[in-house]
């Protein structure tokens, strides 16, 4: 080996050894753990947040936060942490240690993952950061940035305006832009029908027949461009239709038009109207018999722009007279694309680490972790119904994992309160075994026989 290639490596290895003694500060990526018993590791069993080795330090303690599953059997390993949409059946620490808690987050709507619609799996986690405002860390207002966004004039087109781009532009009185054209709640149906009493500008995949402007046509990364938002302003009603029908699941369909100006006509959340920022904030679909009953509704607005403007008030008067949300708001510890604030994955870490520091019987000396178990309340969402029918549709593909998730937490559960390790093929086959004891195959049996 020559001179030079001998300093070369010399001096890749030097840079190799710097490099690795700079990760493992605790200013970078990485740090190993101290072995501090009244510290305690919380496992990311599910990748989330990319972290090999951190600490967090919190009111209650300080934890340390891997996504490292060798820690799986340290004895100071306290927490195991999921994120829903990536919870798998087939890859769960199971056995599990008696004195291991479970957190699960997961904001995301139930079509993601329908095992959390059943108490008998979550009743498997100790904690839980939902959407629903009676899980223990609440994201039920993830999409809204601030109570300010709601009464700010900055994008807001007044009424008069937006009747002369109805006349000048053509614009439809209603917008609607969705891309997600298979959803449990067969939103699309709805909307064409509607469609017959009312003209619908339509920017999505679904029910395609407007264009947006060539920069705008990635509708997943465009939908907070200025111009997406400023086109979006223009109309005097949004359609904002949620995924799922659950409480409190409430996403950016329905605050973008509000922030904006534009009157939501909302179907989602059957509690909304603890949220809005005043009563009339929004037309409530389910107030209505049908479409048509609907869509004379809007007309009469279109008529009257005293009785459009009721819907409003939090521009017009710059007023928000829900004391919920604006309490709401105000106790959030963490914010919404504001570099000013923690954001909420860093701050469920840190309600975790407190949770687990203040009650955690290792650190505490008292066994009391039956009192924190997740319920129905935590997430919990009914069999998804049809918005036309107002009930489930048998044939729809989402009623059908509904039902299926079901056994399949019956099952789960089964294993996980024996401490039971198993495979995928014991699992499914037990879980074919639960449907046909409930005549799933029969309730929801194909149309025609398949080939």
């Amino acid at each position: 080996m020559s001179v030079i290639a001998s300093k070369f490596i010399i001096l890749l290895t030097s840079v190799v050894v710097l490099a690795i003694a700079a990760w493992e500060t605790e200013d970078n990526y990485y740090v190993k753990y101290r072995e501090d018993p009244n510290e305690s590791v919380v496992i990311w069993w599910t990748q989330f947040t990319h972290t090999w080795g951190a600490y967090r330090k919190c009111e209650a303690g300080t934890c340390y936060f891997t996504e490292n599953r060798d820690y799986l059997t340290h004895p100071n390993a306290r927490a195991v942490l999921f994120y829903g949409s990536d919870f798998n059946v087939e890859d769960l620490p199971i056995p599990r240690p008696s004195k291991q808690w479970w957190g699960l987050l997961h904001e995301e709507s139930p079509r993601n993952n329908p095992l959390f619609d059943h108490q008998r799996v979550l009743e498997l986690f100790n904690l839980t950061g939902t959407f629903r405002r009676t899980s223990d860390f609440p994201l039920t207002l993830l999409s809204l940035t601030s109570l300010d966004a709601l009464t700010s004039r900055e994008e807001f087109v007044p009424t008069n305006r937006k009747a002369k781009l109805m006349t000048d532009e053509n614009l439809a009185p209603v917008v609607y832009v969705h891309s997600d054209c298979d959803t449990p709640s067969e939103r699309d149906a709805f909307v064409q029908e509607l469609s017959r009493y009312i003209k619908v500008d339509s920017y999505g995949d679904c029910l395609h027949n407007h264009d947006l402007p060539e920069h705008l046509r990635d509708a997943a990364g465009t939908h907070n461009h200025p111009d997406f938002r400023a086109l979006m302003a223009r109309y005097k009603f949004t359609l904002a239709i949620e995924n799922a029908a659950c409480e409190d699941y409430i996403t950016e369909k329905l605050w973008r038009p509000l922030t904006l100006g534009s009157v939501p006509v909302y179907w989602g959340s059957p509690s909304i109207q603890d949220w809005l920022p005043n009563p009339d904030s929004a037309i409530l679909i389910s107030d209505f018999e049908s479409p048509r009953d609907l869509a004379i509704y809007l007309h009469s607005l279109l008529k009257n722009d005293k009785l459009y403007d009721k819907h409003l008030a939090h521009k017009l008067d710059q007023a928000v007279s829900n004391g919920n949300l604006r309490e709401a708001l105000k106790r959030r510890k963490w914010g919404v694309d504001d570099l000013d604030q923690n954001n909420f994955i860093d701050e469920f870490e840190c309600f975790i680490c407190d949770q687990v520091s203040k009650h955690h019987e290792d650190l505490t000396k008292r066994p009391n972790q039956g009192e924190l178990q997740a319920t129905l309340d935590h997430y919990g969402c009914p069999e998804p119904p049809q918005i036309l029918r107002k009930t489930p549709n048998p044939r729809n593909f989402w009623v059908q994992q509904w039902h299926k998730a079901k056994a399949e937490a019956d099952i789960l559960n089964d294993f996980a309160q024996a401490n039971l390790n198993y495979t995928a093929q014991q699992f499914y086959e037990r879980v074919i075994e639960r449907l046909q004891e409930n005549g799933h195959f029969h309730k929801f049996a194909p149309e025609k026989e398949e080939l």
